[in-house]
């Protein structure tokens, strides 16, 4: 890996890989929230669909239980797993802020502080999101609202 690398998703997100972990900015202050990727072995064939990230970790979460596997045992180096978060973010981010994209325990404590900084974008959709997904979601991201 060579140096820093650093990744503006927009005016507010600020992604660095920093001591081989990735680690969010919002508005330049560090935000320390639970990020993970959602790692399933190849080797498993799971064929189930899913509606959100938080479906898909409860289901998966189910049938890989106590069979947890890490970035390094799949070879995916710290970089190759920056550039992944930052491609989740990316995707987060242009379809609106779709909470269905990432994990509720970061996607929703991440659009309640762009509110709290005045993204206009975040503001106008972070009640409609919690309305959302309190209708339609998981039982855990229920519990996590």
């Amino acid at each position: 890996m060579s140096g820093q690398k650093t990744f503006r998703l927009n005016e507010y997100i600020t992604l660095k890989l920093e001591g081989g972990k990735t680690n969010i900015y919002v508005k330049g202050d560090p935000f320390d929230q639970c990020k993970f990727l959602l790692l399933v072995n190849p080797n498993e064939v799971i064929d189930t669909e899913v509606d959100s990230i938080d479906e898909a970790a409860e289901k998966y979460n189910a049938i890989l239980e106590g069979d947890e596997i890490t970035p390094q045992e799949l070879d995916i180096s710290a970089e190759e797993e920056f550039f992944a978060h930052c491609s989740n973010l990316q995707a987060w981010a242009e379809h609106g802020y779709d909470t269905r994209l990432l994990h509720s325990n970061l996607a929703f404590p991440l659009l309640k502080k762009l509110t709290e900084l005045g993204d206009p974008r975040a503001r106008r959709i972070f009640k409609e999101e919690i309305l959302l997904r309190f209708t339609e979601g998981t039982d855990q991201t229920r519990e996590f609202l």
